[in-house]
């Protein structure tokens, strides 16, 4: 199945403590690279989450946002650090002895102790945590995945389109192919009859006719190009990643037609040949976007 390398995905989970939100952005790229934004106590969980990715995805560059958002039902305390309180009470009466100071502590004074109150609440266990970031990656994946093979099937329909109409000048090149010979024949018939006699004519003329058409003979060219062509057909229905090797294809045609158009003699070839180059490109752009 042919996926386009572009699409979007988000997923999202509620743990008891947060809600998680997975967004996952593609774009074109030679290989598989991935971009993820975790929090940097989630090493584990990044891990997980790009191991995740690389099974489903083998082509495309891949940006992974990770949004977490505290839930505001989860329960929390607060812890009394009083250790460190009471080094700031003695801290507090030595300064007193030599600043005045006032002897009562107010709350916001206690607040404003770096460390003192340490809130508190109940945190997820590892388990837990790739669980919850597992749930919400598959659904980023699976989204991801459903918009790649929507615009990977209008790719598939662009591609078919302009293979068609690429053999449609491959096939006139073919029969223009033929012509050129007879025409040089001719050609070269008119000139030979003002310099030869009528003895020498057949096999001087023979000869040169048999010259020419060696070296402008394409029909490796245009056997090879069928045989592409086949492949291409093949391929566009095969189920796994077909991008690199659609790409491969179309260096292959392209090289087939170039070595066309360097043997080629018709005028008439010539144009068939132009036009199939402008089609050639225009397929390899749409290819460049496909898994």
């Amino acid at each position: 199945m042919v996926r386009s390398m572009t699409g979007f995905g988000r997923g999202v989970t509620t743990t008891r403590d947060f809600q998680l939100t997975v967004e996952m952005r593609s774009v074109n790229h030679r290989f598989l690279e991935i971009h993820a934004k975790f929090p940097k106590e989630w090493l584990e969980a990044e891990i997980f989450a790009k191991k995740l990715i690389s099974q489903a995805l083998s082509r495309g560059k891949i940006d992974v946002m990770v949004y977490v958002k505290d839930l505001e039902n989860v329960e929390q305390s607060i812890e009394i650090n009083w250790s460190l309180i009471e080094a700031y009470r003695k801290a507090k009466e030595e300064l007193a002895k030599k600043v005045p100071l006032e002897e009562k502590w107010t709350m916001q004074e206690l607040l404003s102790l770096e460390q003192a109150l340490v809130q508190e609440k109940q945190q997820l266990t590892p388990e837990d945590l790739l669980r919850a970031v597992e749930m919400a990656v598959m659904q980023a994946i699976e989204q991801l995945i459903q918009m790649r093979e929507r615009e990977g099937q209008e790719l598939h329909d662009v591609v078919v389109q302009y293979k068609r109409q690429l053999t449609e000048q491959v096939n006139q090149i073919r029969s223009f192919s033929s012509l050129a010979v007879e025409k040089y024949r001719t050609r070269l018939l008119e000139r030979i009859t003002e310099i030869a006699d009528g003895a020498l004519l057949e096999d001087r003329l023979l000869a040169e006719v048999a010259i020419f058409a060696e070296r402008v003979d394409i029909t490796e060219e245009l056997d090879r190009l069928d045989s592409h062509f086949n492949q291409l057909e093949e391929t566009l229905l095969e189920t796994i990643s077909v991008g690199r090797k659609l790409d491969f294809l179309m260096q292959e045609i392209h090289r087939e037609i170039n070595t066309i158009g360097s043997k080629n003699q018709s005028t008439e070839a010539a144009v068939a040949v132009v036009q199939a180059k402008t089609i050639l490109e225009k397929m390899r752009e749409q290819v460049q976007n496909i898994e």
